[in-house]
């Protein structure tokens, strides 16, 4: 009788564990069986030209400034539009090409153009002292040139693709802020992508405002993921605006952190003599939020402000293109008569 007591509590026990298992499992299998979930995300960040600052106390003690580890930038068209491959026209292979190509008048001189040089440079033959016709220099912009990483962009399926203006929403909010002495529009961002948990969303750089040689006035990341209820989309910004002038007049150490490659790579090059700036002061926007959708949210500093919607997008289904299948039909052959 004991031994069946005890055999009847086991497997009670584990039928207890194997339920507790299938609830705890239940909702990880929802979890993945749930279709993604995209959303188009637009932003304006801009400042407040006559916010008087020196009311406040700044510290660079106070600040916390990085970029985290997963980011991503915003890609443009021209980013899908620019060639990796320009072999063709190089100018050395052009060069190269000359030494081996025939002139055209070869023939009435007497001198090919594709024999060699001496080590003075001179053609040899009966004229022993002319000298080749220097490769015409090219100039202008580079010429097409097919390439592996070349591929049209897909504006209603590509994640993380800066929108063009026919899809914004904040033109009327821009315009109202760009016709105000109040405020400078630093940034403004439109793009879509999937929302996922915390610990995959991918964060965006933010750069924005006037560039003081390897920096801009506006720095920083966003990244957007659902609440752990997931109803909701969380704001994870990390923004800061930097005051910069040719006189270091500030008595703090003011140190910004180096720009990522992805981010380093969208600042203006320029051949005139880069003028040395001083960082005078930095304030930061550091701001979590969770925010309703298709609702304006606005997150205020001192300094800047910024403007955040997030509204449900469906992306389309994809593009299937149906490829004609060429079946080969045998054609019986007739026996030769013997």
């Amino acid at each position: 009788m004991q031994r069946l007591l005890a055999i009847l509590l086991l497997v009670a026990a584990l039928m207890g564990g194997l339920a507790a298992n299938l609830t705890l499992a239940q909702p990880a299998a929802e979890a993945a069986a749930a279709p993604e979930r995209w959303f188009q995300i637009e932003m304006t960040v801009f400042a407040h030209e006559n916010s008087d600052l020196e009311q406040e106390l700044w510290s660079p003690e106070k600040l916390s400034l990085g970029f985290p580890e997963r980011l991503q930038r915003l890609h443009s068209l021209s980013d899908f539009l620019q060639l990796t491959d320009w072999t063709v026209l190089n100018p050395e292979q052009v060069a190269f090409a000359a030494t081996l190509t025939p002139s055209a008048n070869s023939t009435a001189t007497g001198i090919a153009a594709n024999g060699p040089l001496t080590a003075t440079g001179q053609l040899p033959g009966q004229f022993p002292g002319l000298q080749p016709a220097p490769v015409p220099a090219l100039v202008g912009p580079r010429p097409f040139a097919p390439a592996e990483s070349f591929r049209m962009p897909d504006l209603a399926r590509e994640a993380f693709l800066t929108l063009p203006p026919g899809a914004h929403q904040f033109g009327a909010t821009n315009r109202a802020l760009n016709q105000s002495a109040q405020y400078r529009i630093l940034s403004h961002n439109a793009w879509r992508q999937p929302m996922t948990r915390r610990n995959a969303a991918l964060a965006v750089g933010i750069v924005g405002g006037r560039q003081f040689n390897e920096h801009r006035e506006l720095e920083g990341s966003v990244t957007f993921y659902f609440n752990n209820a997931g109803d909701r989309v969380v704001f994870n910004g990390n923004l800061w605006l930097g005051s910069f002038g040719t006189r270091d007049d500030s008595s703090e150490d003011w140190v910004l952190p180096v720009l990522p490659g992805t981010l380093a790579a969208t600042q203006t090059v320029s051949d005139e003599i880069p003028t040395e700036y001083f960082i005078n002061r930095v304030v930061q926007l550091r701001e979590i939020r969770e925010m309703r959708e298709q609702e304006l949210h606005y997150l205020d500093h001192p300094a800047f402000g910024v403007l955040v919607q997030i509204t449900p997008y469906t992306p389309p289904p994809p593009i299937v293109l149906e490829t004609a299948v060429e079946t080969a039909v045998e054609t019986p052959t007739t026996p030769a008569l013997p």
